[in-house]
């Protein structure tokens, strides 16, 4: 924003001053101050009460907070700037939604010259200081009941549009549903994550006006909710959002002001309430573009202005309804006008090698919930586990078993780690049927990723654990050419891997230990997210096709036989694996599993179709993202209000049997179909976006 302009309203006549870099503006008459009743009759509260539509609404307040300035405030400016009003009210105006404010021109946050964002202050201890996220921001949704409660659900629509940021590698996001406020407080400190985005029930006391939160049953004052959030020794969020019942309601915003004052008070110097469905066009368009804005590393205020002012532009009705006005922004009065939440450039360099590697892809990952918690736990500092396996009872195919493992690659990479992706292994054919194409497979990738990464080449010290095919030296020179060094060692991989020496695990775990070792330590070079806490975890697809290479009970020696208690690597350095498979078709690992599990470097998850509530809110998700590779398909779909929530439901059990996999094919079908019977609309939010970015010259498009 090119001005900041602070509004106070201070003193028993609610005095008005605008300051502009610490000097007051001139009014029309030349006074720098003005009362904001200025005329016998109601008080602001009860005639912007007694208004019928938006339009007279938002007139009412911008007549008694700006009209007298507002022609030095357009005189700051060039066409097409930008200025922030940063509100400081005293309690009694908290509860009217100045965001809602009409000039001559239309809604503010719509007006044609100028670009307007609406913030809030908040008073805020000590100097500020406040920190800039540095690498890939960590999003905590919670919600205090589950996610498929009626009234919860239009907060849990929002984590969809979060979770589309996701999947473009611009944020790590974790659930807590059912949450309390003893949960929500551990996984804060475990987490430590820069968003926490609330969703709950809430009621105001009767007496103080205080929010109660209602948290997995029980109902909790907002003081004890905003000491769940930033107690403890981890940092206080950057930014926290309210999806709380109550808290941008018109009349409302009065109750949540304390709970937004002990999170400000508490070093939270971003606070945003949120009121209406997101699933209305104008709340998300505001979502997206706040939450894409912020991950980008645009100004709060900013980011904030254009999502308003891009739904407005969006909204066929805006005089009648004031859901485009809703959300609310709080701000530590520490915070700098300009600041930035994050700094996207160690992000964009993650995201850069995840595509490399083939981890990122489109829509974002739904579901599997305690599959993701165990994977944190796996990876967590000085965790035992290092086996996970993910198993299907039934039917493998359409489980989505190589996006799961894609998915958990790039969750390991974004903390710090390297997967190795064994996959997609789609027939019996394309599998390994022995423990030396096992390692083969292994090496192939440590070399694949080096390679993707720009790491040195590798001595790979396994090449050397039975007699090569052809002899020869294997590990690079360090005079010889890069190009022909690792030229040289992915034949010498691929001798290997077809020669036809049986190979035990005897002769190639101490060197299989150290090449994965010699990985992480390269990685480390490479600087964050890598540092020595880096991991090298090998991720293994459909082991029910590798018949002969997974040992245990079959006749030869396999990659169960290679695991040990620090997975593939050793005690200073573990390998975990992660595999997926179908149970019922592998033998050895169902008698891995049998003798295993007991163990506390095992874990077993299984891998079976979605619940009911669980895919018809996780494939909703997905129709809210844009991302489909057919044209056609590349639209918003979202439920129509007042819809039943029981026909999604079955909609999508009879089409999609929880089957994740079927997304691409089946998910679409059906939402054509639903959208024929006006179940579900329709609209194409990244065109109309895409037309706002370009008018209005942004640097970047979703």
């Amino acid at each position: 924003m090119s001005a900041r302009l602070l509004v106070s309203v201070t003193g028993p006549e609610n005095t008005v001053t605008v300051l502009h870099e610490g000097r007051p503006l001139p009014c029309d008459d030349g006074a720098v101050s003005y009362p904001l009743e200025r005329g016998a009759g109601p008080s602001l509260t009860a005639r912007a009460a007694a208004c019928p539509d938006a339009r007279s609404y938002g007139t009412a307040l911008f007549e008694a907070l700006l009209r007298p300035v507002w022609r030095a405030v357009t005189g700051l400016t060039g066409n097409g700037r930008g200025i922030e009003l940063a509100l400081r009210l005293p309690m009694e105006l908290q509860p009217l939604i100045w965001e809602a404010m009409y000039t001559e021109d239309g809604p503010l946050a719509a007006h044609p010259r100028l670009l307007v964002a609406v913030t809030r202050l908040i008073p805020a201890p000590g100097p500020g200081g406040h920190r800039t996220v540095r690498g890939t921001p960590r999003i905590l949704f919670a919600s205090g009941a589950k996610l498929t409660d009626p009234v919860i659900r239009p907060g849990a629509m929002f984590l969809g549009l979060v979770r589309e940021c996701e999947s473009q590698g611009l944020a790590m996001t974790r659930i807590s549903e059912e949450t309390t406020a003893d949960r929500l407080r551990r996984r804060c400190a475990s987490l430590r994550p820069d968003l926490v985005h609330l969703v709950a029930h809430g009621r105001p006391d009767p007496v103080d006006g205080e929010t109660w939160v209602e948290l997995a049953g029980e109902w909790t004052r907002g003081g004890g909710l905003a000491s769940a959030l930033v107690s403890g020794d981890a940092p206080p969020p950057l930014a926290v959002v309210l999806s709380v019942c109550h808290s941008g309601a018109h009349g409302g915003l009065d109750r949540t002001s304390g709970l937004v004052e002990t999170l400000v008070r508490g070093g939270v110097p971003i606070v945003v309430a949120v009121a209406g469905e997101v699933t209305e066009y104008a709340c998300r368009l505001f979502s997206r573009r706040f939450v894409q804005a912020l991950l980008h590393g645009d100004a709060v205020a900013e980011a904030a202005a254009h999502g308003r002012r891009a739904a407005l532009l969006g909204e066929p009705n805006p005089d009648d309804r004031l859901d485009w006005a809703m959300p609310t922004l709080f701000l530590a009065e520490t915070l700098p006008a300009d600041f930035r939440a994050v700094d996207p450039g160690e992000v964009n360099r993650t995201r850069s090698m995840a595509g490399r590697l083939e981890l990122l892809e489109g829509p974002a990952y739904v579901g599997r919930g305690p599959i993701f918690d165990t994977l944190d736990g796996l990876i967590a500092p000085g965790s035992e586990r290092t086996f996970l396996g993910v198993t299907s009872g039934g039917a493998f195919g359409g489980m989505g078993g190589t996006r799961l493992l894609r998915e958990i690659g790039f969750r390991l990479l974004q903390a710090g780690h390297l997967p190795l992706l064994l996959a997609p292994f789609n027939d019996v054919q394309s599998a390994p049927h022995s423990l030396r194409q096992v390692v083969g497979e292994v090496l192939a990738q440590v070399v694949r990723t080096g390679e993707r990464l720009s790491l040195p080449v590798p001595r790979l010290r396994s090449l050397w654990s039975g007699p090569p095919r052809s002899g020869g030296r294997h590990g690079p020179d360090a005079d010889e050419d890069e190009a022909v060094a690792r030229q040289r060692v992915k034949s010498a991989v691929a001798r290997f891997a077809t020669a036809a020496a049986p190979l035990a695990p005897s002769a190639v775990d101490t060197l299989l230990a150290a090449d994965l070792a010699d990985l992480a330590g390269a990685a480390e070079t490479l600087g964050p997210p890598f540092g020595a806490h880096t991991r090298v975890v090998v991720l293994a697809e459909a082991l029910h096709l590798w018949v002969g290479a997974l040992g245990w009970t079959e006749p030869s020696q396999g990659l169960l036989d290679l695991l040990t208690p620090d997975g593939l690597g050793t005690a200073a350095r573990p390998v975990p694996v992660v595999a997926t498979a179908a149970l019922g078709e592998c033998p050895p690992l169902r008698s891995f599993r049998e003798e295993k599990a007991g163990m506390p470097w095992c874990a077993f998850h299984d891998l079976e179709p979605l619940s009911d509530e669980e895919a018809s809110l996780g494939f909703q998700w997905v129709l809210l993202q844009p991302w489909h590779p057919r044209e056609r398909f590349r639209l918003t779909y979202y439920a129509a209000p007042g819809s039943d929530p029981a026909v999604l439901r079955e909609s999508f059990r009879l089409h999609l049997e929880g089957r994740p996999g079927l997304i691409k094919t089946e998910l679409y079908r059906m939402a054509q179909l639903l959208a024929l019977h006006k179940v579900f609309l329709t609209h194409d939010d990244t065109e109309g976006w895409s037309v706002y970015a370009r008018t209005h010259g942004l640097r970047y498009e979703p």
